[in-house]
C-alpha cells in the first residue's frame, strides 16, 4: 500500500503503483580515455539524453486525473506535494 500524490488517499491492498516523471532533465555522459598522442587521459563524449529529477506516484485513478489536469493544475499541485 502507498500514499497516491495526485489524490492524497491510501492505494487499496495490491494495487498498482504508476511513477509519474514531472521533471527532468538533459545530461551528457562521459568516459575516460586515454590519449594515444599525448599519453593523457581525457574525457570523451559518448552520449547524451535524459535524467529524471523527480517522480510522483500514483494510484490508476490518480494517473487518470493528472492526465486530464492542465499544465497550470498540474505546477499547482506540485507546489502543494
Amino acid at each position: 500500500m502507498f500514499m497516491c500524490q495526485v489524490t492524497g488517499r491510501m492505494s487499496k491492498p495490491g494495487e498498482k503503483l504508476n511513477c509519474i516523471t514531472v521533471a527532468k532533465r538533459e545530461r551528457t555522459y562521459f568516459r575516460k580515455e586515454k590519449n594515444e598522442d599525448t599519453g593523457r587521459w581525457q574525457e570523451v563524449e559518448i552520449g547524451h539524453g535524459w535524467e529524471i529529477v523527480r517522480q510522483i506516484v500514483a494510484t490508476d485513478e490518480g494517473a487518470v486525473k493528472w492526465s486530464s489536469m492542465s499544465e497550470v493544475q498540474r505546477k499547482l499541485h506540485l507546489e502543494k506535494v
